[in-house]
């Protein structure tokens, strides 16, 4: 169902939030793992370098779905959204692997994770977002 207004359907700025706050956490939880298991500089470098990856790529992803809203809908926003980032996380891990002198484990684990971690984040916004969006289709109509 189209909103009369798509642009409110879809929420750049919760998602874009939602993305900073998982993006936050995970380099917390990475640090933190750095300091208990010793890890070496250049493996904590690459985790890092994974994971921001990942975020750039769903900032992307986010962005992009805002501008797709206008000429298609919120569900195809979203999907265009995450084809956006699921084909933009390897890739840019991938060029930082190439561009840069970095260990490839960590690079993969940090750009997946974050990936995961940061996707699920997305999808409990967006479900919320739905939600919010049948309560007030509902009220207009009744």
């Amino acid at each position: 169902m189209k909103h009369a207004n798509p642009a409110s359907a879809y929420p750049t700025g919760r998602l874009l939030f939602a993305i900073g706050a998982s993006a936050a956490t995970l380099i917390v939880l990475w640090t933190l793992i750095r300091l208990g298991g010793e890890l070496s500089p250049e493996v904590y470098r690459a985790g890092v370098l994974g994971l921001a990856s990942a975020t750039l790529a769903h900032i992307l992803g986010a962005v992009a779905g805002g501008f797709f809203i206008d000429a298609h809908g919120c569900s195809t926003a979203y999907l265009a959204s995450t084809v956006v980032r699921f084909l933009l996380t390897p890739l840019l891990a991938l060029s930082l692997y190439f561009a840069l002198p970095v260990q490839p484990v960590p690079l993969l684990i940090g750009a997946t994770v974050g990936y995961l971690v940061i996707l699920v984040a997305d999808m409990a916004v967006m479900l919320k977002s739905a939600q919010r969006g049948e309560r007030d289709v509902g009220a207009a109509a009744n």
